[in-house]
């Protein structure tokens, strides 16, 4: 658990004893760790939320069975790096704040179907880790070594960036329509269905930005699956995606009434480890009249052409 500017973002820390030392993973993202005795010191990378990746360097001890410390930047920060922290506390790139962890003890599923309404407007109120570093396999290394953001990133040219990368982005609140069979979600310009009732794709499908999924309660909790997906990127640097991805979502509400969110992408054919993402939403009772997103794609293009590019695209 990391407590950051009176946020708190919940993760699953991993460590392992390999037979010739201890490595670690953070939502399935690698991790600089180093143990002596009882002490502790992490190195986990993240993005602020204008893309920015830096490191949260965590300090701790080891007691008791949990471990707790302190975290910043590992060296000190310049002068303009603080000053942007103090304007801008969402793009800050050396945050400090305080971490804490306990053993995970897996939650008992739930038995029956007690399905909940997650219907209306959301707004994301706390976001998770967002890993930017991953435990890519050597042919997704090979792939993102020939990735530019210009080119290749699908929201450059109005493409959608697919159900991964737009997932618990900010700029994205889900307005979500539920009946007994489906849960239909709107996110900006892009129309998601949730299939409740079994009813699986035909044989030959083509893949999607946002795939094929179907769902299940377990308990109150709402359990997604998606295949189907169009291949992508995980994230802006270009990590890929294939099209034998298997994404898993799992929907609660929480005490306080928010959507809490947590996906799981399993795709081996590019990452050794899953990736992991949370996200916890409020409910808005907004009564604004909301448009589809727009975008221009021809910018993109006339871009290309006055830089000599649109050949090489």
């Amino acid at each position: 658990m990391i407590t950051q500017g009176g946020f708190v973002m919940e993760g699953v820390l991993e460590i392992r004893d390999t037979g010739n030392g201890l490595i670690a993973y953070a939502e399935g993202g690698p991790v600089r760790l180093s143990i002596t005795g009882q002490n502790i010191e992490m190195g986990i990378d993240d993005r602020t939320a204008a893309g920015m990746p830096y490191e949260r360097y965590l300090r701790g001890t080891l007691a008791n069975g949990s471990m707790s410390g302190n975290f910043g930047p590992e060296t000190e920060t310049t002068q303009q790096i603080k000053s942007l922290c103090e304007r801008l506390p969402l793009a800050c790139p050396a945050p400090t704040g305080t971490w804490g962890a306990i053993p995970h003890v897996p939650a008992q599923p739930e038995t029956g179907e007690n399905p909940v309404d997650l219907s209306g407007n959301w707004v994301v109120d706390v976001g998770g880790i967002r890993r930017w570093s991953a435990d890519l396999t050597d042919s997704a290394k090979a792939w993102k070594a020939e990735f530019d953001v210009v080119m290749d990133l699908p929201a450059q040219r109005c493409q959608p960036t697919g159900l991964v990368l737009s997932w618990g982005f900010r700029g994205n609140a889900p307005e979500i329509f539920q009946t007994d069979n489906k849960i239909s979600m709107i996110l900006g310009s892009t129309v998601r269905r949730i299939y409740l009732d079994g009813r699986q794709p035909p044989e030959y499908t083509d893949w999607y930005p946002m795939g094929f999924s179907s769902g299940y309660w377990e308990g109150s909790t709402l359990v997604v699956e998606t295949t189907h997906l169009r291949p992508t990127v995980r994230e802006w640097m270009g990590d890929p995606l294939s099209e034998n991805t298997t994404v898993i979502e799992r929907y609660s509400i929480d005490e306080k009434g928010r959507l809490v969110g947590i996906m799981t992408v399993h795709d081996p054919d590019n990452y050794n480890e899953p990736m992991i993402k949370r996200a916890r939403w409020r409910k808005e009772h907004d009564t604004r009249v909301r448009f589809p997103s727009l975008c221009d794609p021809d910018s993109f293009y006339r871009e290309l052409h006055d830089d000599g590019l649109l050949d090489e695209y």
